[in-house]
């Protein structure tokens, strides 16, 4: 299996959305509180875009047998307060579930650190589903830590 790493491209647009959609539907991957429609996907696509011509950002696909496999999406420009050492994120993270398992996360994780380390990027951080163990291990492999807890409740309606 031949895996090559591409770095954002328009053309890539209508397989980026229709794997985003995968992502957000994903109870492993996503929060689950997106609508999964296509003008979410046309909204995060704008953003993509607007975060790579800003130069704020960066994406990256995986390629596999001409299939878009998995993307990382990340960024090292956008935060509103100065910080002390120089933060990136990362935003999405998603390898498809037929391709899981095969290094592809790996690769595209380590080409994102690369590209925010040479562009001067001391801290990364990135949000994570508590319950996606997988996900977890891939990440305390580059040595991330858990250091806040995003905590949430429903309110419900009378």
């Amino acid at each position: 299996m031949s895996i090559s790493i591409h770095d954002f491209r328009e053309e890539f647009g209508e397989d980026l959305k229709k794997i985003w959609l995968e992502f957000i539907q994903d109870e492993d991957g996503s929060d689950l509180n997106i609508v999964p429609c296509q003008e979410n996907a046309e909204k995060w696509f704008s953003f993509v875009k607007n975060t790579i011509k800003e130069g704020k950002g960066n994406l990256k696909v995986a390629i596999v047998e001409g299939e878009i496999a998995g993307y990382v999406f990340y960024r090292w420009s956008g935060a509103p307060l100065k910080t002390f050492k120089k933060r990136g994120e990362i935003i999405d993270l998603y390898v498809k579930p037929s391709f899981r398992g095969k290094g592809i996360g790996t690769l595209l994780l380590k080409k994102a650190l690369e590209e925010l380390k040479e562009r001067g990027i001391e801290v990364v951080q990135l949000s994570v589903i508590s319950k996606n163990r997988a996900a977890i291990k891939l990440y305390e492999k580059f040595r991330f830590v858990e250091v806040l807890k995003i905590m949430r409740t429903s309110i419900k309606k009378d």
